[in-house]
């Protein structure tokens, strides 16, 4: 089936059975070798190609005397197709690699199979069943750019990329300059070139794409591959790989493997590198600090500790979620827009990942994923709505618009609106059970203490944690600083331009009518289902109050604000005694471009002087990289969003400080970066 609608023109692959095995009519060619049984055939062509030319199961056993610092090997895939490369990988890596090593398995599609057609396919594949369940309970809705899921706890992540192969693997990039393209970080160790015969879909057998593998790259990347045409050979022996024919399987008589030797380009810089460490820290102990046990805190906590990072929060509560993340009830907020561009890409990366990660703590019973409903509370609205609608036509498990007799079946009340916005794979959560379920979990220690200054030892390599008394109370080569806008409180962050910004939630005692609302409800402002007898309903946006009592001019606000989403709701919650209503107050940290700030922190005096030149030309190709602070980062800026953008954000700050190829694009990771603010003053002269 060709999608109509998909943002970046994806299309699903169209699939026939032909001799036991699933062919793409698009391409005229089929996904493995056909013939059954599936074991002696489909199987064994992958097994025999992929692992074995690139010797994997030898590579995999002798990691236990490997001491590398991240503990983790990379496969890097052109044409995910069925899953079965990854699925066959997936197996053997289980079975030989030890436990403490992680595999990421990173792979694109241009035109994915529905996931009907996929189970279909993996129906017969019962050597990979659970492997197989985890790949398709996580299977991610066809909208463009890298999903990231998680499979065998932890063990192995997939990242997979809808799109065109040579783009996204660019993006994933350090750097555009193919030079640069893995610098710091963890170069591919193995290749499956595989998709379609070149023939058959040229286009990803291009010699730019091999360029693009090569910057990747590094001494002892293998490669492996089933055909052996001559433009590949000669394209793959171009860009710095020793190429070997070997026999091929079935009847085909010959394929490739090999090894990266040298890359072969042109070391002249086209761009400016301001996000690149000029003196990057090697780690010589796997001991993080993080700073605030709220959302961001905690979902870093349980990033770093599944790469096997020693982690201890330190928190001046004796508890977790103590202020931003300590409401009863928080909605994963969709935010979609009829628009592409970087923030609307970002919220959507983020809802998707939030929608799976959070899951398992639904199903444990925290919270409830009862689905989001969105409606409109003006004509622009209903125009966005029915341009979003479009946008997303073919992706129903992410959004679906309905009309007036679906918001009251979804919602089980009766509502005016016409139409909406369903997002069934939302919902809320207790962020503060949330917290407290991650460091349980995966016994990450909590320490209480009031942290008012930060120092490195330059002689020890470590940040020093000081309290008011100016003794140091805790040191660790690796900081994480999550206390939201308290970090503008240490010099080393007090550049970043946050705000803080106070919100109020109303709670409202429970009625005969209430409690039979099903879906959160969202406009302008939201409303939760029932939970121990109480709804959540907010929450105001209050600039300059700087006090958590709780107010009634903000309850009334929060009343008068979620009856204009919908007159329905007014009748439903009925006449309300604003002093007797309880809530909770606190304060979000913001930042001016409503994205979350996540990276490594500046060296803010030496940044300044390098990129001095942008006040004068702010597009001045300037070959000096950045400096930053060693072993510093940073997550906060989340906003209103902590509960949609966190499980994005952990995930891409621990691949950060682990070296490891990110789960994002490098413009989205860009404009996340703590260093953008000095770079948009210095283009503006400001400083």
């Amino acid at each position: 089936m060709v999608s109509k609608n998909n943002p970046s023109n994806l299309q699903t692959a169209t699939i026939e059975w032909r001799n036991g095995a699933p062919y793409c009519t698009d391409f005229g060619d089929y996904y493995y070798h056909s013939g059954e049984p599936f074991e002696e055939n489909g199987l064994k062509e992958t097994q025999y190609l992929f692992l074995q030319h690139n010797n994997l199961e030898s590579r995999w056993q002798d990691l236990a005397d490997n001491n590398a610092e991240n503990k983790l090997f990379v496969i890097g895939e052109t044409g995910f197709g069925t899953g079965l490369n990854f699925l066959a990988a997936c197996d053997l890596w289980l079975k030989t690699a030890p436990d403490n090593w992680r595999l990421q398995f990173i792979t694109t599609e241009l035109r994915p199979i529905g996931k009907t057609d996929l189970e279909s396919i993996h129906q017969s594949w019962s050597i990979f069943s659970d492997l197989s369940a985890q790949l398709l309970d996580q299977y991610p809705e066809f909208t463009p750019g890298v999903h990231s899921l998680s499979l065998a706890q932890g063990r192995i992540q997939l990242l997979l990329m809808f799109g065109e192969a040579n783009q996204l693997f660019k993006q994933v990039a350090e750097s555009a300059d193919p030079c640069l393209a893995n610098y710091h970080k963890k170069s591919v160790d193995a290749w499956f070139l595989d998709g379609f015969a070149p023939t058959k879909n040229p286009e990803l057998w291009r010699d730019e794409i091999f360029h693009t593998l090569a910057s990747l790259s590094s001494k002892n990347t293998s490669f492996a591959t089933f055909t052996s045409a001559t433009q590949v050979r000669k394209g793959l022996a171009n860009v710095g790989f020793q190429v070997s024919k070997v026999d091929g399987f079935g009847t085909k008589r010959e394929s490739l493997k090999g090894q990266f030797t040298a890359f072969k380009h042109n070391d002249t810089i086209n761009s400016t590198h301001w996000h690149l460490d000029c003196a990057p820290n090697s780690k010589k102990t796997r001991q993080v600090l993080i700073l605030g046990a709220g959302i961001a805190g905690c979902t870093t906590a349980k990033a770093l500790a599944e790469r096997g990072f020693e982690v201890t929060i330190v928190d001046r509560h004796q508890s977790v979620a103590q202020e931003g993340s300590g409401n009863l009830q928080a909605v994963v907020y969709p935010k979609l827009s009829r628009q592409h561009d970087i923030l609307p890409r970002i919220n959507l990366t983020s809802m998707i990942r939030a929608s799976r990660y959070y899951k398992t703590y639904w199903d444990n019973g925290l919270g409830d994923q009862c689905g989001v409903l969105l409606l409109p509370e003006s004509p622009d609205d209903q125009i966005n709505f029915a341009q979003i609608a479009q946008r997303y036509s073919d992706c129903d498990n992410l959004v679906v618009p309905v009309d007036n007799k679906e918001i009251n079946t979804l919602s089980g009340l009766d509502f005016d609106a016409e139409q909406g916005l369903f997002f069934p794979q939302l919902g809320w959560l207790p962020p503060r059970l949330v917290c407290q379920k991650i460091l349980s979990d995966t016994n990450i220690p909590l320490v209480t203490a009031n942290i008012t200054s930060l120092d490195h030892c330059t002689e020890t390599n470590q940040w020093l944690l000081q309290t008011e008394s100016g003794q140091p109370t805790l040191c660790a080569e690796t900081l994480v600083i999550a206390n939201a806008y308290e970090c503008r409180s240490f010099s080393q962050t007090e550049f970043l331009s946050v705000d803080q910004l106070r919100g109020q939630v109303t709670h409202l005692p429970s009625n005969p009518k209430t409690e039979q609302l099903k879906t959160v409800i969202c406009g302008k402002s939201y409303i939760a289902p029932v939970a121990n007898g109480l709804l959540s309903c907010g929450a105001t946006y209050n600039k300059n109050v700087f006090s958590t009592e709780l107010r009634a001019q903000d309850h009334n606000a929060n009343l008068s604000s979620i009856s204009k989403v919908d007159k329905g709701i007014g009748k439903i919650l009925g006449s309300t005694d604003i002093e007797m209503l309880d809530g909770r107050a606190n304060y979000r940290c913001t930042t001016r471009d409503y994205l979350p700030i996540v990276g490594p922190v500046p060296n803010v005096e030496k940044f300044k002087q390098q990129f001095r030149t942008m006040h004068h030309r702010g597009t001045a190709k300037i070959e000096d990289f950045g400096s930053y602070l060693p072993n510093l980062f940073i997550h906060c800026g989340l906003g209103s969003r902590g509960l949609s953008y966190a499980p994005l954000t952990s995930e891409l700050l621990a691949a950060q400080i682990n070296g490891e190829i990110p789960p994002l694009e490098r413009e989205l990771r860009l404009a996340m970066h703590p260093a953008r603010f000095l770079i948009r003053d210095l283009k503006r002269r400001k400083i």
